[in-house]
C-alpha cells in the first residue's frame, strides 16, 4: 500500500511530466551530494526554466502511466536523475551538455522524452546544437534585413538619378529659353 508521501511524489512527477516540453533521464552514479548540488545550480544558472530531480524508478513509472505517457517510463533505469525542461526545447539539453563538458562529468544519458516520444540519449547532443528560438529569429530578421536594405539603396539611387535627369532637363530648357530671347 502506498504511503501518503509516495502518492505526493507520484502526483508531483505526473505534474512535471505533463508540463515539461522535454525530459532527459541520465545516470547520476559517481556524483556526490555536493556534486549534485553544483550540477543543479549550474544547470539552473544556464537554463532557469529547468528542474533536476533524483527519482525512484517505481514512482516514476507509476507517474508516467498515470499521466498517460507510458513511453516516458523507460527513462528510468538504475540510478536515475531526470532533467525537466519547461521552456525552450533546446534549453535543458544545452545546459546539461555545457555544464557536463565544463566540469568534465560523464553522465550516461538513458533517453530523452519529447513531444510524446522516447528518443535515445544521442538526441541530447543534437538538440543542444540547435540554435535557440531567439537566435533563429535574429538570423531570420538579419537575413530579411539585408535584402530590404539593398532594395532601399537601389530605389534611392534610382530616384536620385531620375531627379538629376529632371533637373538637367530643366536647366537645359531654361538655357534654351534664355538663348531664344
Amino acid at each position: 500500500m502506498a504511503t501518503e508521501r509516495k502518492r505526493e511524489q507520484v502526483a508531483l512527477l505526473e505534474e512535471r511530466l505533463g508540463r515539461a516540453s522535454i525530459t532527459i533521464g541520465f545516470d547520476y552514479r559517481g556524483l556526490s551530494v555536493k556534486d549534485m548540488q553544483q550540477l543543479r545550480r549550474g544547470i539552473r544558472a544556464e537554463a532557469p526554466e529547468t528542474e533536476l530531480r533524483v527519482i525512484k524508478n517505481t514512482l516514476w513509472r507509476r507517474a508516467a502511466e498515470n499521466a498517460g505517457e507510458a513511453a516516458a517510463a523507460d527513462l528510468a533505469s538504475e540510478a536515475t536523475a531526470l532533467l525537466f525542461g519547461f521552456g525552450d526545447l533546446t534549453e535543458a539539453p544545452r545546459a546539461l551538455q555545457r555544464y557536463s563538458r565544463a566540469e568534465r562529468l560523464e553522465l550516461p544519458i538513458y533517453g530523452v522524452y519529447v513531444e510524446g516520444e522516447l528518443q535515445d540519449g544521442s538526441q541530447v547532443a543534437a538538440l543542444a546544437d540547435v540554435p535557440s528560438r531567439p537566435e533563429l529569429m535574429a538570423k531570420v530578421a538579419g537575413g530579411l534585413n539585408s535584402p530590404v536594405a539593398g532594395l532601399a539603396g537601389v530605389l534611392s539611387a534610382t530616384f536620385r538619378d531620375v531627379a538629376a535627369i529632371v533637373e538637367a532637363r530643366a536647366s537645359q530648357l531654361e538655357t534654351a529659353e534664355s538663348g531664344a530671347e
